[in-house]
């Protein structure tokens, strides 16, 4: 598979399992407004392969859980600096008096776990124009990392590249983490059930079809 650049989505969630509750938390949610009208979400997927030579000739078959590629990133315009905090797994929030939503901090270095990193998250991109998840795009795990420089006070929205970094599944690291079982996801959520993922709470849920 090559690469696949979206232009169109609807909006990228940014989300987290937790063990202990059972339960998926949305700590960013990325709206039409913040993505722009240039948007890209680019995810490639390129299997390795193992090339055999056979009397009808060399084939290439693909190897299950091995990459020559496998890489995302996404392009969306920060407005606050908790937008960019929450997706490298560094914001705290404030918690004075009056403090409002985007109020808080993100902090580089310091402290003494030099080997502690963010925690890794799960990335659903949705179409537009779905009403259940036969056009998202998940990628299961990921680090996401900015390596773009961020520009203040031009006076400009200005674009900002994420690399997701996916992460390969591992069974023995992650069968019991919650998340998938799999990489990355394209299409359907459930192939029995029509599902639409909710931005607020981070779940997957049945859609109701009104009668």
């Amino acid at each position: 598979m090559a690469s696949i650049n979206i232009t169109q989505m609807r909006r990228i969630v940014f989300r987290k399992y937790d063990k202990t509750t059972s339960s998926w938390s949305v700590p960013l949610t990325l709206e039409a407004d913040d993505l722009g009208p240039d948007t890209i979400a680019s995810v490639n997927v390129a299997p390795r392969k193992v090339s055999r030579a056979t009397s009808a000739g060399t084939t290439e078959t693909p190897i299950p859980g091995t990459y020559d590629t496998l890489a995302a990133s996404i392009t969306f315009m920060p407005t606050v600096f908790k937008q960019i905090g929450e997706v490298l797994s560094k914001w705290s929030g404030a918690t004075y008096a009056d403090a409002d939503a985007n109020a808080g901090n993100m902090i580089f270095g310091g402290g003494t776990n030099f080997c502690a990193g963010g925690d890794y998250m799960n990335v659903v991109i949705q179409g537009i124009c779905d009403d259940g998840s036969t056009a998202d795009v998940e990628i299961a795990r990921c680090t996401p990392s900015i390596d773009d420089d961020i520009e203040i006070g031009t006076g400009d929205a200005q674009e900002l590249t994420v690399n997701l970094n996916p992460i390969i599944y591992n069974a023995t690291l992650h069968s019991t983490d919650g998340y998938p079982a799999y990489d990355v996801r394209f299409g359907d959520n459930s192939l029995t059930a029509k599902q639409r993922l909710n931005a607020a709470t981070g779940e997957y849920a049945n859609v109701v079809e009104s009668q």
